[in-house]
């Protein structure tokens, strides 16, 4: 009996190793296999929208200042569409290490640190479950209320505030300089630079990884300073969609300008040339130049709905032509609605029936 116990100890033990033989195999094969994957995905290229915003309110003859309203349809449009905002931590961590990045990414960013962010801007973007990015002037930010200071005429931040805001989590807060100046032409870009990551640390920001150069103006001495200030990633004023991939220059990310001002268009005749297929609208456009996106859609809202788009185009106050060549009979004959959008077609601007 006790050999026949001996012998079943021995299988037992056997049995058990070799599960844990297997156990490490297969463990060893997931860890490579996340790996792989993780490493394919820091390699692969996609495209981010990273909006530039400045200011929200109640102006509508500002460039700079989105109206409440039209900001408010900014962020439901962001939303219906699909698209996950994402911050420039993301971004890193994507091209270290693969994380993943939602279908469709976007980063929110605002430019000064006004204090509409905070009365304005933060409910908004709660609403619509996103996170932004806001970018200090930190030479423009007071420790108390009593000594509130303004930029450009608007109020801007408190420390206290951006504390409070910090923690609330729907903003993260990079740098914009110390004072603002034009950093391409200063000889010695590293005073402001490194005074305004010291002031973002001093008051508790946590991993201020972005900065943003003032006026959109960098060269390579900046850059330098920028790294040496320990900032990982800078944007810039480039009107185009972010490409990130491992070619991409991580201090000069391009942004999307969004236009303040209102814009209204009405329509003021429209006429269709059956035997050359074309059809033409002229518009009057109310507002602020701008760029646009035009865009015929035909069918409705049904499954073979079509969109004929044109090339982006700058219009200014007053009226302007859109001319569509119809490519075949099923556009030709459906019933059809302009839209007009931005120039890269993130928010739609104006129906057209």
């Amino acid at each position: 009996m006790r050999g026949n116990d001996k012998e079943r100890k021995r299988k037992i033990n056997m049995t058990k190793r070799l599960v844990t033989v297997v156990g490490i195999v297969l463990a060893t094969i997931i860890a490579l296999l996340i790996f792989a994957a993780l490493h394919a995905e820091s390699k692969r290229s996609c495209s981010v929208p990273i909006l530039m915003y400045h200011d929200v309110g109640e102006t509508t003859n500002s460039p700079w200042c989105v109206p409440i309203e039209t900001f408010r349809s900014h962020m439901i449009s962001l939303r219906a569409q699909g698209y996950k905002t994402i911050l420039p931590s993301d971004i890193i961590a994507h091209l270290k290490w693969g994380k993943l990045l939602p279908r469709k990414p976007v980063i929110i960013t605002f430019d000064d640190g006004y204090l509409s962010t905070l009365t304005i801007i933060e409910p908004m973007l709660k609403e619509n479950g996103f996170q932004a990015v806001i970018y200090l002037i930190t030479g423009q930010v007071a420790e108390t209320a009593a000594d509130r200071r303004k930029y450009e005429g608007k109020k801007c931040l408190i420390w206290p505030e951006v504390s409070a805001m910090q923690k609330r989590g729907t903003f993260v807060f990079g740098g914009h300089s110390h004072a603002h100046n034009n950093l391409a032409g200063d000889a010695n870009p590293w005073t402001q630079i490194s005074e305004c990551r010291r002031q973002l640390r001093l008051h508790g920001i946590r991993q201020p990884y972005s900065f943003c150069y003032p006026y959109g103006q960098y060269n390579q001495e900046t850059i330098k300073a920028v790294t040496q200030a320990r900032f990982q990633v800078a944007v810039v004023c480039e009107d185009a969609v972010a490409s990130i991939g491992p070619a991409t220059n991580l201090f000069a990310l391009p942004r999307v300008s969004v236009m303040g001002g209102s814009h209204d268009f009405k329509l003021l005749n429209k006429e269709a040339d059956v035997k050359e297929k074309m059809l033409a609208y002229r518009v009057l456009h109310t507002g602020i130049p701008l760029e646009i996106s035009a865009g015929l859609r035909g069918n409705g809202n049904g499954k073979n709905e079509k969109c004929l788009w044109l090339p982006a185009r700058e219009v200014s106050q007053g009226e302007f032509e859109l001319q569509f060549i119809l490519p075949d009979a099923d556009m030709a004959n459906t019933q059809k609605k302009l839209e007009i959008w931005d120039k890269h077609r993130l928010f739609k601007l104006a129906t057209i029936n």
